[in-house]
């Protein structure tokens, strides 16, 4: 199974395991890759599944859709991104979301239980395997709690000064890019694309941003919202 080693050293799973012990350990835990075109799912809302995803190439969105079939964007992941170890480590494996390509992707697939189980050999990059996934999912659960500040503030401009907020601090920067279209990020939101337009061309012209497709510039935070 080829793989390109330098990409998978930038994620967080594979923190200190060194390229020439990927091998040995895909190996050791089973791994498999599959590709998928665009549109097609990765992941289907109720479904089971055992295996971590790790993005190689391509795009892949994990969103939640209701009844009515609205849909909104949990995440937003590009290579070397993981996906799907919240689900596989809990008791429930029954899927709530969907994991969907957004265009041709390839993924690496590592089943959970083999990854979460010391072999019989107790390889030590095994052992690093096991605390970066711990280290991994803590992460993952901040983050989720900072989309949670997101999408329960009240009106939509909270949000968007909220989400932009938190990647000024990320991006240690006033201007900021989002992974993020205008439809990806209304879907964010949980509001459709006009209002979220109509509400951005409202904050430049107050003076509070500016912006030119996915950059932004926090120019004033309105602390009277």
């Amino acid at each position: 199974m080829k793989v390109d080693n330098a990409l998978l050293q930038k994620s967080p799973i594979f923190k200190n395991i060194k390229p020439e012990e990927f091998g040995s350990l895909f190996a050791c835990v089973g791994a498999h890759r599959e590709n998928f075109k665009k549109g097609e799912f990765i992941f289907l809302n109720g479904n089971k599944i055992t295996d971590i995803g790790i993005v190689l190439s391509g795009h892949v969105q994990i969103i939640k859709e209701d009844v009515y079939g609205n849909r909104t964007i949990l995440s937003d992941l590009r290579p070397p991104h993981t996906f799907g170890e919240s689900f596989c480590c809990g008791s429930k494996f029954i899927l709530t979301v969907s994991a969907i390509a957004l265009e041709n992707t390839s993924i690496l697939f590592l089943p959970f239980e083999r990854v979460m189980h010391m072999c019989p050999s107790a390889c030590g990059y095994h052992n690093l395997l096991i605390h970066n996934m711990v280290e991994m999912i803590a992460t993952k659960n901040i983050g989720l709690l900072e989309k949670l500040e997101v999408t329960t503030k009240h009106s939509l401009r909270e949000k968007i000064f909220t989400y932009l907020s938190q990647l000024s601090q990320e991006q240690n920067s006033t201007t900021v890019t989002s992974s993020l279209g205008r439809v990806e990020l209304a879907d964010f939101f949980g509001a459709d694309r006009s209002s979220l337009t109509r509400e951005l061309n409202k904050m430049q012209k107050e003076g509070l941003i500016s912006f030119n497709r996915n950059t932004y510039k926090l120019l004033h935070y309105d602390f009277s919202l």
